[in-house]
């Protein structure tokens, strides 16, 4: 299977000073932020995700990958191997982040798959499945509302399809099926796992979150990710004039939306249920001098179980009921879910691999079984092939944000198991045991 001996692939090792200096450097050409200097607004299928995408296609052209563009813009740069009926191995993240979000959520994912080609193609390694390198488009939805968008198009789990996807409007009212043609990634490849099938896919990311750090421990194995269901919240008022509109005869909706977001907190402190969260509010008139007529929000509810999901919702808005009736002022409340990812199990074949690497790496003691509270495109891809994560630590827990930070040797660490896993997997599935 391999062009090389057992000894020398078992002991094959990727650069980690070359992964930080290629995962610096890109950062710092496209997308920084000017202060603080480690922050970053990648945007998806803005110029500076363009120009990333650019290098990064060119980067997998030039060690003999074959380069893939599907209908939502998702990157597959395939290195082949020696059979011919597999389907590849992928190693997937993203490289579009928040408004104000660091280097590592997501970019550090791509830049170690990279690094594994590269590892792979200046050692002449020949493995038996063909080894892919995955870039999904808008994961983090900050531009185009829907995260982990394209990776639930192609696994055609999601609500929203192609179609639909295609339709929705930034803040701008930019269309991204316009802003995929602008940017030069409008693909041909159907955005369809059927279509475009992967083996297995593999995912290295930080944390974001402090329990490795505070547990002292070096790497987490992803074995499931929690459910979630954003809903998207309308109270309507009257519009008027804030001095000459008597306080007893006002419909504010400000009002009843600021009691309806503090009671989302409450709730979910109360039940211990899980976690709720409003992070976006817009006002219809935002004018100092009128009484808003009418406010939207969004809350991001977040739980280790669907079940847990839903009945956190239910106690929410039949709490919401009681603000009502005490407020009593005219101003009602509509609710339109608007996304959701449910509870996604990874897979015994993929997180066998992860550990047996981890294991040769660092050892049992430096290894922590983990749900992940964050939401990834190994979620949608664990609906229709076999996933696992790779979790390294987050210091201080901090994440979507531009001090967002994890050491050179995690980095490196989890490159090294991403390469071993996929390379661990690669020798199960030619010997028919995967």
């Amino acid at each position: 299977m391999f062009d090389r001996s057992e000894m020398s692939r078992d002991g094959l090792k990727i650069n980690g000073d070359r992964l930080n200096k290629t995962l610096q450097s890109t950062c710092t050409s496209w997308g920084a932020l000017a202060a603080p200097s480690t922050g970053m607004c990648r945007l998806s299928l803005s110029q500076e995700d363009k120009q990333a995408r650019d290098w990064l296609v060119a980067e997998c052209s030039n060690i003999g990958c074959e380069v893939k563009i599907d209908e939502m813009g998702n990157i597959f740069a395939i290195r082949p191997g020696t059979a011919k009926d597999k389907n590849p191995i992928a190693m997937g993240s993203h490289m579009d982040t928040q408004p104000a979000g660091g280097r590592y959520d997501g970019i550090l994912g791509v830049q170690a798959a990279l690094e594994v080609l590269r590892t792979l193609h200046e050692n002449k390694i020949t493995t038996f499945c063909p080894i892919a390198l995955v870039n999904w488009t808008n994961e983090e939805g900050a531009r185009f509302p829907g995260a982990m968008m394209a990776s639930g198009v192609w696994s055609t789990k999601s609500s929203t399809g192609l179609a639909a996807c295609w339709e929705i409007q930034d803040s701008e009212g930019m269309r991204m099926k316009q802003a995929l043609k602008d940017i030069g990634y409008l693909g041909e490849t159907k955005c369809d796992y059927r279509e475009n099938p992967l083996e297995c896919h593999f995912e290295l990311h930080i944390e974001q979150g402090p329990i490795l750090e505070k547990e002292g421990k070096s790497v987490g194995i992803v074995t499931s990710v929690q459910g979630m269901k954003w809903f998207a919240v309308r109270v309507a008022g009257v519009e008027g004039h804030s001095g000459t509109t008597p306080m007893p005869g006002r419909a504010d909706a400000l009002v009843t939306a600021s009691r309806l977001i503090s009671t989302v907190r409450d709730v979910a402190l109360n039940t211990g249920l899980g976690v709720a969260t409003v992070g976006v509010i817009k006002s219809d008139t935002s004018s100092q001098a009128t009484i808003p007529a009418g406010v939207e929000f969004i809350i991001d509810i977040r739980c280790s179980t669907d079940e847990m999901v839903e009945q956190l919702a239910k106690s929410i808005f039949k709490a919401f009921d009681q603000v009502m009736i005490e407020e009593s002022n005219g101003t009602p409340y509509s609710i339109q879910r608007t996304w959701g990812l449910p509870e996604s199990i990874f897979h015994l074949q993929c997180i066998s691999a992860v550990r047996t690497a981890a294991q040769k790496s660092v050892g049992e003691d430096q290894i922590m079984d983990m749900k992940s509270r964050a939401g990834h495109d190994s979620a949608w891809t664990s609906r229709v092939c076999p996933t696992s994560m790779i979790f390294v630590p987050s210091r201080d827990g901090i994440s979507h944000n531009p001090n967002e930070y994890t050491s050179l040797e995690h980095c490196a660490l989890g490159a090294q198991l991403l390469l071993d896993s996929i390379l661990y997997y690669d020798a199960k599935v030619s010997e028919g045991k995967f």
